[in-house]
């Protein structure tokens, strides 16, 4: 009788490897190898089995070997299968087959380095040491479930049964930039030898960045026929950038011109594949003063500053892009109950299958709301929004994957109805901030998401460079509908940008009183003392009644803390001041919100 086993394969390290990033290309392509390489990993495994692709896949469980080799799908680290061949062999195959893509790889990106110098035995061997595979197999009966639940308790085991080699490439020479684990390979002597435009072009660095062989590879990796990726300033922009219309485009190519007269090269004058109808190719970095110092110095800099701040009166007048960006991180919930209830190969083809619906939609998604995906597997997702589309996208995917994942809901043995749905953290950050403390925030602000009670919740923290993080976190429709509302409310002047400070002054002077009896109703009669006192931002009105009533109740009725509405409110604030920059309506008020830099 033939003999079939169900293998699980793990490909890492994960998060150390996509979070050593200095840049956002650099995050961009380290997402994207992980996914070749498990993708890699995948194809192995079905042509180990005769190419039967029905077969050996449950997870992922493409229609085609077509689709599978699509440069579209986004395959996650984790891979589930059936293998009637020796999973010894199998597993070695893999393995091998994992490395030869990495090698396949790296090898294009030295080639591009041509000739110049570089320690490449040493970067080979760093690259060759990245990889973490692990795979565990057990005899697949009849009964799925139970075999898998076996393989998932020998995954759990093999990857707590670390593997301690010798490093292979220790010199005493300059640690990577990224993330001081691995020895640089970029000689010394070439940061003398090559000017600011020719390290950037060759190897991918800036003057004293410090690159190792996963570190250039990264850097300098391409992606099929994509070559770029957007940065974080361009993401910031796009509120601007938007509003650029066709009589615009003198201005932009006078701006563009001058920019050439004091020596930008064209390669750092074009970086962004698909092109602004009237911006055309050009990175919305440059609309940042404090940006043009990476490609000017001295009075040439001073020029440059001089040109951008012509471009921007000529444009948009008073109006500046809006220094901050958001990071998305998403997150499926109930995914391991979910799975576990599955009790055929069948029921778990038909979830991977929907999870790869839901991937294959992010993409538009992120594209439609202005943003930039960096990452879509199964339930994770990982991108960089503008803040006036942010939200709403974020709304987008929960429900998308909501209705994706619609057939999966179940009864748990506690008689409740479990059903998946989708986290997500929203991290606002300054568009200069290191991309590893952005993502360690947005990490945690999707740990907030999903420690909300049932989640199916968001969370949004605002990191501005001068005060503390101020986070925010509710369950879907509730606290995206109080978000909207707040917009609204600054929008329309109906309320004004001091409300929240008052209140967090309240909650700071007046903590004990929720301790003491009757000390709630001193803090509601201090509430409406400051709702009545407040005028709207022009000062020709006092707050209407009906929603100083609203707030109160939200405090009172809905158990909302202080804190909390303290937070909502000046997030809310935040992106209102964005709202109105895209839309050309930015009043006095809120670019004294949201102007901080």
């Amino acid at each position: 009788m033939e003999e079939v086993h169900l293998m699980i394969f793990h490909i890492g390290p994960v998060q150390e490897f996509i979070a050593s990033a200095r840049r956002s290309r650099d995050l961009w392509f380290g997402s994207w190898l992980l996914s070749e390489l498990s993708k890699a990993a995948a194809l192995e495994i079905v042509q180990q089995n005769g190419d039967d692709l029905e077969r050996s896949l449950i997870f992922p469980a493409p229609d085609s070997l077509s689709a599978l080799r699509s440069d579209k799908l986004n395959v996650a680290n984790r891979i589930v299968a059936i293998t009637r061949k020796n999973p010894q062999i199998v597993g070695e195959a893999v393995q091998a087959r994992v490395q030869g893509r990495l090698r396949e790889l790296s090898e294009d990106v030295f080639s591009r380095i041509g000739n110049y110098p570089l320690d490449r035995e040493a970067a080979m061997r760093q690259i060759d040491d990245l990889v973490e595979l692990f795979w565990v197999s057990c005899p697949l009966d009849s009964d799925y479930s139970k075999a898998r639940s076996r393989a998932e308790a020998l995954m759990a085991a093999r990857k707590v049964t670390r593997d301690f080699r010798p490093s292979t490439w220790a010199a005493p020479v300059d640690k990577s930039s990224l993330d001081g684990q691995r020895e640089a390979v970029i000689p010394q002597s070439i940061y003398r030898e090559l000017d600011d435009n020719k390290l950037r072009s060759i190897y991918g660095v800036r003057r004293g960045e410090k690159l190792c062989g996963v570190g250039l590879l990264k850097r300098l990796g391409r992606r099929g026929q994509e070559d770029d990726f957007l940065s974080t300033s361009h993401v910031a922009a796009q509120p601007l950038l938007g509003r650029l219309t066709e009589k615009d485009r003198i201005h932009v190519e006078q701006y563009k011109n001058r920019l050439r007269q004091l020596g930008i090269s064209e390669r750092d004058l074009n970086t962004v594949s698909q092109a602004h109808p009237v911006f055309g190719h050009t990175d919305g970095h440059l609309l940042y003063i404090e940006r043009l110092r990476e490609f000017f110095d001295g009075d040439n800099l001073m020029q440059a500053q001089q040109a951008l701040e012509a471009f921007l009166n000529s444009v948009y007048g008073h109006d500046r892009p809006t220094p901050y960006y958001a990071l998305l991180r998403a997150d499926g919930d109930n995914m391991g109950k979910t799975i576990s209830v599955l009790a055929s190969i069948e029921a778990h083809k038909a979830l991977s299958r929907a999870l790869s619906g839901f991937a294959g939609q992010v993409e538009d998604i992120v594209e439609r709301h202005q943003g930039s995906l960096i990452y879509a597997g199964g339930d994770d997702v990982l991108a960089m929004l503008p803040l006036h589309t942010v939200l709403d996208c974020a709304r987008i995917l929960a429900s998308t994957f909501r209705d994706e994942m619609s057939p999966f809901g179940f009864v748990d043995e506690t008689n409740n109805r479990v059903q998946p749905t989708l986290s997500v953290g929203i991290a606002v950050v300054h568009h200069l901030e290191p991309l590893s403390q952005a993502l360690d925030l947005v990490r945690n602000a999707e740990k907030t998401a999903k420690s909300i009670p049932g989640k199916n919740a968001l969370a949004v923290t605002l990191r501005k460079r001068a005060g503390s993080d101020n986070t925010v976190a509710g369950t879907w429709g509730h606290i995206d509908k109080r978000l909207e509302w707040f917009v609204n409310l600054y929008r329309e002047n109906d309320i004004p940008t001091e409300l929240a400070y008052d209140l967090r002054s309240m909650a700071i002077t007046l903590p004990q009183l929720q301790d003491i009896p009757n000390g709630q109703d001193i803090l509601l009669a201090e509430l409406r003392r400051i709702l009545d006192r407040r005028k709207v931002p022009d000062g020709s009105r006092e707050i209407k009644q009906e929603i100083k009533e609203r707030l109160v109740a939200l405090w009172i009725d809905h158990g909302l803390s202080v804190e909390q509405l303290v937070n909502e409110l000046i997030i809310s604030r935040e992106f209102a001041a964005v709202y109105e920059l895209a839309e050309g309506k930015t009043s006095s008020a809120h670019r004294k919100g949201g102007e901080s830099q």
